[in-house]
């Protein structure tokens, strides 16, 4: 039986991606900009601050939902980066894993490091909300930060540093990627999709805690999965980027109407994810459009390079300018306006971080013995692709496949 042909490889980056990444870390930053500012949501009272100012932290409340963007995009990601190899199959899973801990794990444990700091010697000197909830500092929140479980329990999710939950669950979601990348090639995509659609509906009403243990971002992560596979293995239906718009925008509009209706948290994040992985395989197939321009502007694909980190590091950064806020930033609107000018030091002290914890750990290409041909294929969330974009190139999906060899393997 001959050997099947590779799947068409791209001939430019996506470099969508990371515009995506920098806008969803960019919503966070904001949300917690507001939630210091005017923190009556989260104590459960009433806001004294203006109309104005309640409505743009209103906007800015849905931080879940770019959780929920970070999760599809690291499926998306990782899942195309296995068709610039091995045409959609995880040869190594020891590899993979390796990879996987040497990219997350030391930005993850010097944000650690710096935010327990942060947490004994300012977080315990600060009053309220949200400031309440990243304490105790007791062994228990150290311990199940390190090994990564703290999403285990709502006693521990937001503990030290309220978004270290998302990526406890992310690492979680890297040692099943093997299986799910397994069932996609041997069962196909819709039977995964609706297994794994099983088994979050039955956690989800089973467990009473589920609404804030996020067991639907398992289904989202597969979206992810399942979206890269159908743009660059589509079989038979062939390369559809307007079905893929029309289903983004059908999923778009489920969002506005579930969030404007007060539904549970699974169902807005669903409907959101779902809109981001319909988004991701229109834009492979067709790049273009004002959305796309938007996502591959310079400075927000820059924002994307360092996304990580920022969605890292920035609360405890904004920790220590709270607690070093000056006399007259004292009301609601004060304090918001003074956060605003001091965005650019949150952004350059997550840059710093990324500079000093992550991008050593970045692994990179050798082309001083022999040049590695470009695969072009995009690396996986929060990671940043390398190879600039070919200007010459004008369709991603190129004729006649070009075989490849590079020493970036997942």
């Amino acid at each position: 039986m001959p050997p099947k042909p590779k799947a068409k490889i791209p001939k430019t980056r996506l470099p969508f991606l990371e515009g995506i990444r920098g806008l969803a870390a960019l919503y966070v930053v904001l949300g917690h900009i507001c939630t210091l500012a005017d923190p009556s949501a989260g104590a459960g009272r009433a806001s004294h601050a203006p109309d104005w100012l309640q409505k743009v932290c209103y906007f800015f409340s849905f931080g879940h939902l770019a959780v929920a963007a970070f999760i599809v995009i690291s499926g998306y990601c990782l899942e195309l980066s296995l068709f610039a190899h091995e045409n959609g199959i995880l040869k190594s899973v020891k590899r993979f894993y390796l990879r996987r801990a040497q990219r997350i794990l030391p930005p993850y444990y010097a944000c650690l490091a710096i935010s327990i700091y942060v947490a004994l010697s300012v977080t315990t000197k600060l009053v309220g909300m949200p400031f309440s909830q990243y304490l105790p500092v007791d062994q228990t929140a150290v311990l199940t930060h390190i090994f990564l479980v703290h999403n285990f329990s709502v006693d521990w999710l937001y503990k030290i540093n309220g978004v270290l939950w998302s990526i406890a669950i992310e690492v979680q979601l890297y040692v099943f990627f093997p299986i799910f990348v397994l069932s996609v090639n041997k069962m196909g995509r819709i039977l995964t999709l609706s297994g794994v659609g099983v088994v979050v509906y039955l956690l989800v009403t089973q467990i009473p805690q589920a609404p804030k243990l996020y067991f639907w971002y398992a289904l989202l992560f597969v979206a992810g999965i399942v979206a890269a596979h159908l743009a660059f293995k589509p079989g038979k239906i062939g390369k559809l980027p307007v079905v893929g718009s029309v289903f983004a925008l059908g999923c778009l509009c489920g969002s506005w109407y579930a969030v404007s209706h007060d539904w549970p948290l699974y169902g807005t994040d669903l409907l959101w994810g779902f809109t981001i992985a319909g988004a991701c395989y229109a834009m492979t197939g067709a790049p273009r459009g004002p959305l796309y321009r938007l996502l591959v502007w310079q400075p927000v694909t820059f924002l994307g390079a360092f996304s990580y980190s920022l969605y890292l590091m920035h609360h405890p950064i904004a920790q220590v300018l709270y607690a070093n806020r000056p006399a007259w930033a004292t009301g609601e609107v004060s304090l918001f306006w003074y956060f605003v000018a001091c965005l650019p030091v949150i952004l350059f002290g997550c840059w710093a971080f990324y500079f000093l914890f992550e991008l050593p750990f970045m692994p990179r290409r050798s082309v001083k013995k022999a040049p590695v041909p470009k695969t072009h294929a995009p690396s996986a969330l929060p990671l940043r692709v390398y190879e600039p974009p070919d200007p010459t190139a004008s369709n991603p999906w190129p004729k006649k496949p070009a075989a490849t060899r590079s020493s970036e393997k997942p």
